[in-house]
């Protein structure tokens, strides 16, 4: 005696065969044609679920850049005065430039960190502006307008002299401003680079609010 089977179509129970005695399918060839079907909506609905995930993660990532950044900015603002930790990164470049441009005479062997502070964020702006990484660029930008802020505390403490230096060194823009005869400018100065870091933190922030994140 054969077994039961149910029809996968019709759900008409019937003895064993080779196709349906009520709707007339071939079990076979059913079975083979529906797997086919599942297979192909399986595979048309996956990219569509990686590109959701995409889109998630790349506008998780630009909410989590832009807190961060309006985060310091604040912080740098509102603290005017104070050390962030930011300006431990901006360190090495600053160091690196005295070394760098050193062979090109006292001045600008004194200038050099400020140079080199500057020119580093400045070459990674253009550099992710030419592979169109608007994101990335923007977050260069808000480190470019960083380091003005984090210069102004340099400059503003010419005459004092009260900012802890690396290995006890001489202070550059107590030597720069005396040569220049602007020592006693050393907060007009001061403040002035002060407000071209907050405005240029301040389009940084903006320019990544208005990004793609998907052109991140």
């Amino acid at each position: 005696m054969r077994d039961e089977i149910t029809c996968p179509k019709c759900d008409f129970e019937q003895q064993e065969n080779i196709e349906c005695l009520k709707c007339g399918i071939i079990f076979a060839k059913y079975q083979t044609g529906h797997s086919s079907v599942k297979e192909i909506n399986k595979q048309s609905e996956s990219p569509e679920i990686l590109d959701r995930t995409d889109r998630w993660i790349s506008r998780t990532e630009k909410t989590a850049v832009i807190f961060l950044m309006a985060f310091f900015f604040f912080y740098m603002v509102i603290k005017r005065s104070s050390w962030c930790f930011l300006d431990n990164v901006n360190l090495p470049f600053h160091e690196f430039g005295h070394i760098f441009f050193g062979p090109f005479g006292e001045t600008l062997q004194f200038l050099g960190g400020t140079i080199s502070q500057l020119m580093w964020p400045l070459i990674l702006i253009l550099y992710f502006m030419r592979r169109e990484k608007w994101l990335s660029a923007s977050f260069c930008l808000f480190w470019f307008g960083e380091n003005f802020l984090n210069i102004s505390k340099y400059v503003a403490d010419a005459r004092s002299m009260s900012l802890p230096l690396v290995g006890g060194g001489i202070h550059d823009w107590n030597v720069l401003l005396s040569k220049w005869n602007a020592l006693n400018y050393d907060h007009a100065i001061a403040n002035t680079l002060f407000i071209i870091g907050a405005i240029l933190m301040t389009v940084s922030i903006g320019w990544a609010f208005f990004v793609n994140p998907e052109l991140k």
